[in-house]
């Protein structure tokens, strides 16, 4: 076992050939390597926790076990937060893939006799794992991100490769799945690699893999491109030719001409984890840019963190199909500014899960309500104006009740409700 780095490799299951040709693949990388033994389940299970990627072997041609420790292990409270994969010794057909990524499998990896491919697909796992480790602090501060569906129309591609009658084969291939921009220039394809947004990039090097991985080693070192998935794409024979080490410049290896349902399977499966990604560093964007929390006066979050909570919000049910609802709270003017801090105490009483209220100016509130729907918002809203206008000296807080009128005068303050969809 290599211990040399903090990035490390766990197997679970692959006696035979599989450990034997992970082994041999990894011993050049500065990446641990440990077989899990379960008769030492502590050391065992200690390595499972520190791993940055868990690979589950398939043995003896039985899928099942392996699916079933995948799923386990991509359990919510499993406390694993590497990358899973499954690993074949042969091809990975479309019904284990389909199986696996059922199981929640992070991807699925055939070794096919060759290294190239299972290079590159663990090495984008790793790189995978590091963003999420950049990440880790802001992941939790809020919500899990939630990554957009994908295909869609947004998505784009970019294609390079130098034969004319490939650009073109695999530009029909992926006119289902996105929109797709293809040259066969290298200095082109760096320029618009720097110069444009592009969530999947395709480089066919002709015969030579080679030529294809030094391609994808350039346009890694375009800003922006770190975490882009990028695919080398060779003539078929063409693969076996490559060490698992050259290989890790890329996302992935195919030949091509080969099947297109393989290659929009596995672009798929790299869009999946790119969403993922640009919804975790929205994530992080949003926490990192806002210095303060809460006023000091009102207790409510700040204006500026209150306006990233929505915008985090409204991604967050536009990725799943639902509405957001927002209320607002109007107070008429008070000089002393007693009754507005009264009425942030008494939302602040009323808040409950992920609801989040800010004064936005002097005398008016939001309240978002993200998971709520529309019945239930108007009830809380309406619940909130009630507990107003009934007694705002009712309300729980120390100062509260002493800047508060008798309970006669609440008349006087006319507050105003709404509730309003925001998406």
């Amino acid at each position: 076992m290599n211990t040399a780095t903090h990035e490390s490799i766990v197997l679970i299951g692959g006696e035979g050939a599989v450990a034997q040709t992970l082994s041999a693949m990894l011993s050049g990388w500065s990446v641990g390597f440990f077989q899990a033994d379960f008769s030492d389940s502590d050391t065992t299970m200690a390595a499972v926790d520190a791993a940055s990627l868990i690979l589950v072997a398939v043995d003896d041609d039985a899928p099942g076990p392996a699916l079933a420790c995948c799923g386990i292990l991509k359990e919510s409270d499993s406390g694993v937060s590497a990358p899973v994969a499954i690993v074949t010794p042969e091809r990975a057909d479309a019904t284990l893939r389909l199986a696996a990524l059922r199981a929640g499998a992070d991807d699925v990896i055939g070794l096919e006799h060759n290294l190239a491919t299972a290079a590159a697909r663990i090495s984008a796992l790793l790189r995978f794992h590091a963003l999420q480790g950049e990440a880790g602090a802001f992941e939790h501060a809020f919500s899990a991100p939630r990554a957009a569906a994908v295909p869609d129309e947004t998505v784009r591609v970019l294609v390079v490769a130098e034969d004319a009658s490939m650009r073109q084969d695999l530009l029909k291939s992926m006119l289902s799945l996105t929109t797709t921009v293809a040259t066969g220039d290298l200095r082109e394809a760096l320029y618009l690699a720097s110069s444009q947004h592009f969530d999947l990039v395709l480089v066919h090097g002709g015969a030579v893999l080679s030529d294809a991985l030094r391609i994808c080693g350039q346009l890694r070192c375009v800003p922006g491109m770190r975490f882009v998935p990028l695919f080398a794409l060779c003539e078929p024979g063409a693969l076996p030719d490559i060490s698992g080490e050259a290989a890790r410049s890329a996302d992935d290896c195919m030949t091509w001409p080969g099947e297109t349902g393989e290659l929009v399977l596995r672009a798929l499966l790299h869009l999946r984890r790119k969403r993922y990604v640009e919804a975790l560093g929205a994530v992080v964007s949003d926490y990192s840019e806002v210095p303060e929390t809460t006023e000091s006066d009102t207790g409510l979050l700040a204006p500026e963190r209150f306006a990233t909570t929505l915008n985090a919000l409204k991604r967050e049910a536009s990725s799943v199909g639902e509405p957001l609802y927002m209320g607002v709270v109007r107070v008429p003017e008070d000089p002393a500014g007693t009754r507005a801090d009264a009425v942030a105490a008494l939302i602040r009483y009323h808040l409950s899960g992920r609801d989040a209220a800010s004064r936005v100016e002097d005398g008016l509130f939001a309240i978002l309500y993200p998971d709520r729907h529309r019945d239930d918002a108007e009830q809380a809203i309406a619940t909130l104006r009630q507990r107003l206008d009934a007694n705002l000296a009712a309300l729980t807080g120390e100062g509260a009740r002493d800047a508060l009128q008798p309970a006669a005068d609440m008349a006087e303050l006319a507050i105003r409700t709404a509730l309003t969809e925001v998406n």
